[in-house]
């Protein structure tokens, strides 16, 4: 159906994204960390996934493909709808809730708002072939890599960075770096990053 849209920002709020396309606006719902990812204005691409109800029409727009996957994953869960699984991508990082599952983390997928012990019990129970197998075809990083990225960002924000800087920074320094197994190293050198 709809894989994307590329438009001018019209207007975005932490839950809601309005793009004009040729003359025409589009409502999208997006997680908060779309919204941390794009800009207030200008031309953006989101890729986007339509639901159609007998009495609505949602179109849910993402910054990238891990947020849309992981979105049509959470939708694959008993008892997880729209709402929830853009509250779940809203409440963490693709990254944590993807290590949260491997690691078999209750307590960590219970931290986000709208997830209870049950729930987080069954996206682990339902989910964790499915994101094994994501990890296992990834190319390069392991879990434990993906956990220190993950510090190294949790690192710069809280010296005051902010999410997408920090995630751009320290990837960047993570893709050039030969082995990535020690946190200070990756801070340190996302520190001299330049944005």
């Amino acid at each position: 159906m709809l894989d994307h849209i590329r438009g001018r920002v019209v207007s975005k709020s932490p839950t809601r994204l309005i793009l004009e396309v040729a003359g025409i606006g589009y409502l999208l719902n997006i997680p908060l960390s779309t919204f941390e990812k794009i800009p207030s204005h200008g031309e953006v691409t989101i890729l986007t996934q339509l639901f159609i109800r007998e009495d609505q029409i949602k179109l849910f727009g993402f910054a990238s493909e891990e947020e849309r996957d992981l979105f049509q994953l959470l939708l694959s869960v008993n008892g997880i709808g729209l709402t929830t699984a853009s509250a779940i991508l809203s409440g963490s990082t693709v990254d944590d809730i993807r290590r949260a599952v491997l690691n078999e983390d209750v307590k960590a997928l219970e931290k986000i708002k709208g997830v209870g012990k049950k729930t987080a019990e069954r996206i682990i129970l339902e989910l964790r072939e499915s994101i094994k197998r994501i990890a296992i075809s990834s190319p390069g990083r392991d879990v434990q890599q993906d956990a220190l990225i993950s510090d190294a960002v949790m690192a710069l924000i809280s010296l005051g960075y902010g999410r997408p800087i920090a995630e751009k920074a320290v990837n960047e320094v993570a893709k050039r770096l030969p082995v990535i197994d020690n946190i200070e190293v990756l801070v340190r050198e996302a520190l001299k990053y330049k944005v």
